[in-house]
């Protein structure tokens, strides 16, 4: 028996009496180090229809495998597990697979366990010069670098990120490595401290006029009106990319008929955006082009990760981080 984080009832149940997983042929037996919890990990408790191991997102050691070169290997992984004979897979849209399973998040038992299995073909090794509390971010980078290619950037185009959730934090350090003007607009003075650091432009959202004047608006927020707040931000044949969860929230945005005609009016782009690959988070991570300094702002034991669970609900935490040994 192991130790594992299972939603009961759409209650998150800390048990020691968790079956040991079973490794099926083409799958890795790997061993979390630590693991991020996510919006996505707090609104997969509110379907009633999930149940099993929580966690999606997590540095690892593989300890068994049909692929030998992968044993004993730091590893993370893309959480979406998907048949790679798929119509969708051929097309290269797995992530857009209707049948996919998802790790820790749709029919597929998740990482916040003493032990979990995972497909061979899921996992990338990280590299030796990337500690293993900056590889837990790779999902997170990888999803905010998709972020960045959903909308070409063309010449010194204006960008706004609106939300102060890791998820904006890191698309505005990721914007502003590209040819853009970008600011940051959030309620949170502590996050506007951070783009201070990071010589983000920053402005308080209260503070802030809806001029459509900005060519991209990232709107990683999920409260009540934060979609038709962004519309109003959006230049004419702008682009609105909408990168919350869709379980948190989003079916109680409030959007108008006047909002929703600024998008026929003013010919506005709307896409949406949810995951990237995670070589893409690596090379970020092996680049340095990110500060992560002051992003996990909490720490918690895997015996205690009831208190972790809590803490990521409030809004003064930005990453909390459950250490699994």
């Amino acid at each position: 028996m192991v130790r594992a984080l299972r939603l009961i009832q759409n209650q998150p149940v800390l048990t020691d009496g968790h079956p040991d997983p079973v490794r099926q042929p083409g799958h890795a037996l790997v061993r979390p180090l630590f693991v991020m919890i996510t919006p996505a990990d707090l609104g997969v408790a509110r379907n009633p229809e999930t149940q099993g191991v929580m966690g999606h997102q997590f540095v690892g050691i593989v300890e068994d495998s049909d692929t030998k070169s992968l044993i004993g290997q730091r590893v993370v992984a893309d959480v979406n597990i998907t048949d790679p004979a798929s119509t969708f897979a051929q097309r290269g849209l797995g992530h857009h697979d209707p049948e996919r399973k998802i790790l820790g998040l749709r029919g597929f038992d998740g990482c916040l366990c003493d032990r979990f299995v995972i497909p061979d073909r899921n996992l990338m090794i990280v590299p030796d010069e990337i500690e293993s509390e900056r590889a837990v971010f790779a999902a997170q980078l990888a999803a905010a670098i998709h972020v960045s290619r959903v909308q070409r950037v063309e010449g010194k185009t204006f960008v706004t990120v609106l939300g102060g959730d890791l998820m904006a934090l890191l698309c505005a350090q990721i914007m502003g490595t590209l040819n853009t003007s970008v600011r940051m607009i959030t309620g949170r003075s502590d996050r506007l401290e951070l783009c201070a650091k990071w010589g983000v432009k920053h402005r308080n959202l209260g503070e802030v006029g809806r001029r459509a004047d900005q060519d991209i608006v990232i709107n990683t927020m999920s409260e009540p009106d934060s979609i038709a707040t962004s519309l109003r931000m959006v230049r004419p044949r702008g682009a609105l990319i909408l990168q919350s969860h869709p379980t948190i929230g989003i079916e109680e945005q409030h959007i108008a008929h006047d909002d929703l005609s600024l998008i026929i009016e003013r010919e506005l782009r709307l896409y949406g955006s949810r995951c990237g690959q995670i070589s893409d988070g690596i090379a970020a991570l092996q680049s340095g082009r990110v500060d992560l300094s002051g992003l996990v702002t909490k720490r918690v034991r895997f015996d205690e990760v009831m208190s972790g669970m809590r803490a990521s609900m409030e809004p003064e935490h930005i990453g909390v981080l459950i250490q699994m040994d």
